[in-house]
């Protein structure tokens, strides 16, 4: 939809070059007046000024979408390749984390809680969605003696 807008509003860009082109020639020769060439070029000018914006806003757009898919198509990549990994190696890591914020530990009902947020690389961060829905041993890792892992919502 975004690229059919910007072909159409290149494509007039192009008509109001030739469309001021037209009344510079109809001027010079008499056709329309000095007054009337005026009015018509500062409105064909201020169009194509506002067509420029709205040009350059579209394909940044596009771009911006282009890049996206690209690193997430990326991301999807380096995750295939470690889908029936057996032990996390520090190459699977550095391949598909970018960095982990580690929050201070809070005493929440009688446990101590501590929030990490993890972004990926060519990713960032994933919000898991409403966890109040899942039952509670679906996302629970026991790691150790007295260590659990439970994955929450994130606040923010």
């Amino acid at each position: 939809m975004k690229q059919k807008e910007l072909n159409s509003l290149i494509a007039r860009d192009k008509e109001l070059d030739t469309l001021f082109e037209k009344i510079y020639e109809d001027n010079v020769s008499g056709k329309i007046s000095d007054e009337r060439f005026s009015k018509l070029s500062v409105k064909y000018d201020t169009e194509q000024k506002e067509l420029n914006i709205r040009v350059k806003e579209l394909e940044d757009e596009l771009a911006k979408k282009r890049n996206k898919s690209v690193s997430t198509d990326m991301f999807i990549t380096s995750v295939r390749k470690y889908t029936r990994a057996r032990k996390l190696t520090t190459k699977m890591l550095n391949e598909l984390i970018e960095k982990i914020e580690v929050y201070q530990a809070e005493e929440i009902d009688g446990k101590r809680i501590q929030r990490l947020k993890i972004h990926y690389n060519c990713i960032g961060s994933i919000e898991i969605p409403n966890i109040d829905k899942l039952p509670e041993n679906n996302v629970s890792v026991h790691t150790r003696q007295g260590v659990d892992i439970h994955y929450a919502a994130c606040a923010g």
